[in-house]
């Protein structure tokens, strides 16, 4: 089966860990199907002292093309999938002529979601849309509009989050052609490692109680909150926060917070990471904390697991349906500093098993994910091909 996906949320060289759980799941789809990229580069979005990307690129064996469509930051948002649409017609069509896929796969519902609904009506394809946090976004006005009549279209819509699941259901996809698969995790490179050696290569504290999050610095993802929660915990456990400035600022006013609440001493900020260090942070950590406000399906909370380290989450996405609240770790209702305080509190006192957090349900390799995305995709091809969304936006 040849399959074409579509991600505008894809890894590049300026962005290395941008959409990483698309790119793993993709490269285990590619060992059962034949599977090339579409990542579009919006051509108006500037990138500070950076060259511009390929046209196309290897990139962990898979094929990625990179073209080109029209997005102007902050500026005319329901029109962001006509725009993306309208500049890949004639590439895919030219792709068409040699390489006609299957199926096309689009990730996010906007704009690729919304996009490849209309490709695929224009080039006669089945098309499925997995649905990631991106749907949250879209629940008024021309957006919802639009949203809604790609899902009336795909052949079927594979959703991270039993959450979203409902809520395509609830927008018009039959619940037939709904699938349920949450994100995977490698396994092999989340494992229990020795903590107190992962704390001493990365130059960490090895006395103190740790609490780990890696999550983007802006205040949805509730670092805010959590820098609060230390100051309340007393003894103090250190915090470390993996991830790099999303909202331009953000880092001094945290930095401002840390030093006004008198934690300086148990909070270190270490920026953004590569992929390959964050195991080590994961098993450095007593706890993990995940504090968003929104998420999809937070992988995260998976890596943690695998790693060996419980995990306080936030009641959002996907988390119910991956961790499992007093076995795997703690949920508490998001935004809510007192809830976070006890949980962590609870969890830093409380002795936990590495290996059963490694072998939590949750935590499902890539592969097993693969085969099942396979299997709706194979059986979305058999499906007629719906008669699509119009080519205008609506």
């Amino acid at each position: 089966m040849k399959v074409l996906s579509f991600s505008y949320c894809f890894p590049n060289s300026t962005k290395p860990q941008w959409g990483i759980f698309v790119l793993q799941r993709l490269g285990a789809l590619a060992k059962l199907d034949e599977v090339e990229v579409v990542s579009p580069v919006p051509i108006f979005r500037p990138v500070r002292g950076r060259g511009p990307l390929p046209a196309s690129e290897t990139l962990a064996g898979l094929k990625v093309h990179r073209p080109g469509f029209l997005c102007v930051p902050g500026l005319f948002k329901s029109c962001d999938a006509w725009l993306y649409a309208r500049a890949l017609r004639p590439w895919l069509r030219d792709y068409c002529r040699t390489n006609r896929p299957d199926l096309l796969d689009a990730h996010f519902i906007w704009p690729d979601g919304v996009a490849v609904a209309m490709l695929a009506a224009e080039m006669n394809l089945p098309f499925v849309i997995t649905l990631r946090g991106k749907i949250f976004e879209c629940t008024a006005g021309s957006m919802n509009r639009q949203c809604r009549a790609a899902l009336h279209t795909a052949a079927a819509v594979i959703s991270v989050s039993k959450q979203m699941a409902d809520l395509a259901i609830e927008w018009g996809h039959p619940a037939s052609s709904m699938h349920l698969i949450p994100n995977g995790v490698d396994t092999n490179l989340f494992h229990p490692r020795d903590r107190i050696a992962c704390r001493r290569r990365l130059g960490l504290p090895t006395q103190q109680p740790m609490i780990v999050a890696v999550a983007h610095l802006k205040p949805s993802k509730g670092v805010g909150e959590l820098v609060e929660a230390v100051s309340r915990l007393h003894p103090r456990p250190h915090l470390v926060l993996v991830g790099g400035e999303a909202e331009r600022g953000y880092r001094r006013t945290l930095q401002q917070q840390i030093a006004r609440l008198g934690v300086s001493e148990h909070v270190s900020l270490v920026g953004a990471q590569s992929y390959e260090n964050i195991p080590l942070f994961l098993s450095a950590a007593d706890v993990c904390v995940l504090a968003s406000h929104r998420e999809g399906c937070p992988n995260v909370v998976l890596e943690s697991l695998s790693s060996g380290t419980p995990v306080v989450a936030s009641d959002v996405g996907a988390v119910r349906d991956i961790l499992r609240h007093g076995e795997d770790g703690l949920i508490y209702p998001a935004g809510n500093v007192g809830r976070l305080v006890v949980s962590i509190k609870t969890a830093l006192q409380r002795s936990w098993s590495q290996a059963a957090l490694h072998a939590a349900p949750g935590v499902v390799h890539w592969r097993r994910v693969a085969i099942d995305v396979h299997k709706v995709l194979e059986h979305a091809c058999s499906k007629p091909t719906p008669a699509g969304m119009p080519k205008e936006a609506t």
